[in-house]
């Protein structure tokens, strides 16, 4: 007569804390991976909004008229933006008989908005939270010596979570822009310098 043989409770405990410490393991590496795919599309959403609302603010810059009085000048302040343009939607459709309009920028609370005269009054640029908007001069010049202005846009849309944790604090994107608007005067080509000497002036 065969003796049937069964497993020992030390066999038992022994194969159960093994298959713990593997379970455990599978999931720490489960949910790391999980993490970083999460923070990676978190941070790949946060610059596909900067970048739109840079490449529409560039859109209407490229479009900038010169200023051909005090009352056109452009505004570069803490939070806020606006200079003249001759486009209404950004694009460079700009007929002879286009109105002259100003495009105000402006950071109201974690919403970046764009208004202009004779358009959309005010509307968001992108449902993205934005923590910083500002624009800078050339360091150590004024409106009337720069060439330049930087462009700084933090873009962060966990910034109102409240599961918000540290490592979700380096999902937000910082993005700058040099762009040489025309309505600095040393940002003008020849070809406008003489245009704006020789029929606004």
């Amino acid at each position: 007569m065969n003796k049937k043989r069964a497993f020992t409770l030390t066999e038992i405990i022994i194969v159960v804390v093994l298959s713990t410490i593997v379970l455990g393991v599978v999931y720490k590496l489960f949910s790391g991976v999980m993490g970083q795919m999460f923070k990676s599309s978190n941070k790949m959403t946060n610059l596909r909004a900067a970048s739109l609302i840079l490449e529409r603010m560039k859109n209407d810059i490229r479009c900038s008229a010169i200023p051909i009085n005090d009352s056109e000048d452009s505004v570069i302040e803490e939070d806020e933006f606006s200079f003249i343009t001759t486009s209404l939607d950004g694009t460079d459709n700009i007929s002879a008989d286009e109105p002259r309009r100003r495009v105000t920028y402006k950071l109201n609370g974690n919403e970046l908005r764009r208004s202009s005269e004779g358009g959309t009054s005010d509307r968001r640029i992108s449902s993205a939270k934005v923590s910083s908007f500002s624009v800078a001069l050339e360091p150590g010049c004024t409106k009337e010596t720069s060439r330049y202005i930087t462009v700084t846009i933090i873009v962060d849309n966990e910034l109102d979570s409240t599961s918000r944790g540290f490592s979700s604090k380096s999902n937000q994107v910082k993005l700058q822009a040099v762009l040489y608007p025309r309505f600095f005067s040393k940002a003008r080509t020849e070809e406008e310098i003489h245009w704006y000497d020789t029929y606004i002036e």
